[in-house]
C-alpha cells in the first residue's frame, strides 16, 4: 500500500467520525487488516492524531469557512481539510505541499466541483496561520492541564 493509500484510509475514517460523532475502533481496524507494518502504523498515528485533536481541527475548519457552520460543510470536505491540517500542523517529516495537494486530489476524486477551491483555502489559510494555530493550541492544553 501506498502512504497516498493508506491516508486515503483515513480520510474515509474521519469521514466516518464526521458523520457519527464518535471515532470507529472497528473501522480502523479493518482498514488496517492487511497493512504492512509502516502502513499501519502510519494510518494509527494519523488516525489517532486527528482523533486526539478533533475539535481543535473542527474550529479551524469553522473559523476558515467563514460564515459556515461545521454541521453545514460536507463532511468528505471537512474530513479532508482535518486530515490535510493535522499533517500541516504535526507531522513535520511531511511537505505541506504533499499533504495539501492529496487532499485535493482526494476531494476533486470525492466532493463536489466547488469543494476543491474551498478545500483549497481552508489550507491555504492554515499553512499561513500555522504558527498562530499551535500557539492557540498550546495555551489551550496549558489550560487543561
Amino acid at each position: 500500500m501506498s502512504r497516498k493509500t493508506a491516508r486515503e484510509q483515513v480520510y474515509k475514517l474521519i469521514y466516518e467520525r464526521c458523520v457519527n460523532e464518535e471515532p470507529e475502533e472497528f473501522s480502523l481496524q479493518l482498514a488496517l487488516d492487511g497493512c504492512n507494518e509502516d502502513d499501519g502504523i502510519f494510518i494509527r498515528k494519523l488516525f489517532e492524531g486527528v482523533n486526539e485533536n478533533y475539535e481543535f481541527l473542527k474550529s479551524i475548519v469553522e473559523r476558515y469557512s467563514k460564515g459556515f457552520s461545521f454541521e453545514r460543510i460536507f463532511k468528505i470536505d471537512c474530513a479532508v481539510i482535518m486530515v490535510a491540517a493535522y499533517e500541516i500542523l504535526y507531522l513535520d517529516d511531511i511537505p505541506v505541499k504533499v499533504s495539501v495537494n492529496e487532499a485535493l486530489e482526494f476531494v476533486k476524486a470525492y466532493s463536489t466541483d466547488k469543494s476543491f477551491s474551498f478545500v483549497n483555502g481552508v489550507l491555504a489559510s492554515v499553512v499561513k496561520e500555522k504558527e498562530v494555530l499551535l500557539s492557540e493550541r498550546e495555551s489551550e492544553l496549558q489550560q487543561v492541564d
